[in-house]
């Protein structure tokens, strides 16, 4: 007989961050939130690879703010090579790739043409369906591409962590359900909530060696702050910035302008890649009007100030912030209370 597990699941609207007395005088400038990467540092903040969040227009901008972008996969090895030729510093984004064939041989002519990429991002719908094929792709990535960062996702549960960093990845997605383009928990039933899953996977990653980039769920710079705090190394904001005016997709109606925000397991998303399959998949994605309001640089500004300010509350320099306790040991504060939206990360 299946029995229901017992141990309580934590999401961003269940916990606070517990503040805390500073020995010395902080600042929010004085307090540094850029972690490593590669040769340089980033602010561990990743736009994610949606359709229309995931391009090189926000890319452009972001750069500029050391904020990664995750580029969507449905761009061709020809756009790939005629917008990289125009971007400044390709150390900010990640290459997506699924584990086709086809996916594969155009992300190895991308990555051979422009290897200062900064990442290889592995992402396929469903990791738990297809491990092998996520291995056979990162194993085929490892070596081809000794020196790339390589990701792999999306997952809710440690126990995959081992075989696919085993296989090469430096970094494990964390996060199903959670996005705000997502239905797979109410239309499938699946799910982790993310603070919990982020916990979980965060210390069975770093006894590994690999590092955690928090996807889905994040509606405002607070729930970014919380993700860091739970252990991840970088999080993932897609519902976040859909609402601005640099996305794709941008339609207008009756003289107003809407962001078409939709899941990568959407019906519409279905339409555009994989129409014969249909029958087999259900909707496991929203389509969205968003109306469009504000620029990204403001988001992005909102949440990079969020973290600094995160670190003057709890007496830390930004370096010292993710925790490093086994899950069971972190404290948090419950009741962080309902709030209003949908999630912010991949579908």
């Amino acid at each position: 007989m299946k029995k229901f597990k017992e141990e309580l699941k934590l999401d961003f609207d269940d916990v606070l961050i517990e503040p805390c007395k500073s020995s010395e005088t902080l600042t929010r400038k004085s307090v540094d939130i850029e972690i490593d990467w590669l040769d340089t540092t980033t602010c561990p903040v990743a736009i994610s690879n949606m359709v229309s969040t995931g391009t090189y227009k926000m890319a452009n901008i972001a750069t500029n703010m050391h904020v990664l972008t995750f580029l969507h996969k449905e761009y061709t090895a020809e756009e790939h090579l005629a917008n990289l030729a125009n971007l400044a510093d390709r150390r900010y984004i990640a290459i997506t790739s699924g584990v086709q064939p086809w996916d594969i041989k155009k992300t190895i002519e991308v990555f051979t043409a422009y290897p200062d990429i900064g990442m290889i991002n592995v992402d396929i719908a469903n990791v738990y369906a297809n491990v092998e094929g996520m291995k056979r792709t990162i194993a085929e990535y490892r070596k081809r591409f000794p020196h790339a960062q390589i990701c792999a996702g999306n997952i809710a549960t440690p126990g995959l962590i081992k075989e696919l960093v085993s296989a090469g990845a430096d970094y494990v997605k964390v996060g199903v359900g959670s996005g705000a383009a997502c239905k797979t928990r109410s239309e499938v039933g699946v799910g982790i909530p993310q603070v919990s899953a982020v916990l979980d996977c965060a210390f069975e990653a770093e006894s590994h060696g690999a590092k955690v980039i928090s996807d889905g769920g994040c509606v405002t710079a607070g729930d970014v702050c919380k993700a860091i705090c739970a252990g991840a190394n970088i999080v993932m904001i897609a519902g976040m910035v859909s609402k601005c005016e640099e996305c794709d997709n941008v339609i207008e109606i009756d003289g107003k302008k809407y962001v078409n925000f939709y899941g990568l397991g959407s019906t519409k998303m279905y339409n555009l890649t994989s129409p014969t399959e249909q029958e087999y998949r259900p909707n496991e994605g929203r389509d969205l009007l968003i109306p469009v309001k504000g620029p990204l640089k403001a988001v992005l500004s909102q949440v990079q100030g969020g973290l600094r300010s995160l670190c003057t509350y709890i007496a830390v320099s930004y370096t010292h912030l993710r925790a490093h306790e086994p899950p069971e040991q972190r404290g948090w504060r419950g009741g962080g209370g309902k709030k209003k939206g949908g999630g912010g990360g991949g579908g």
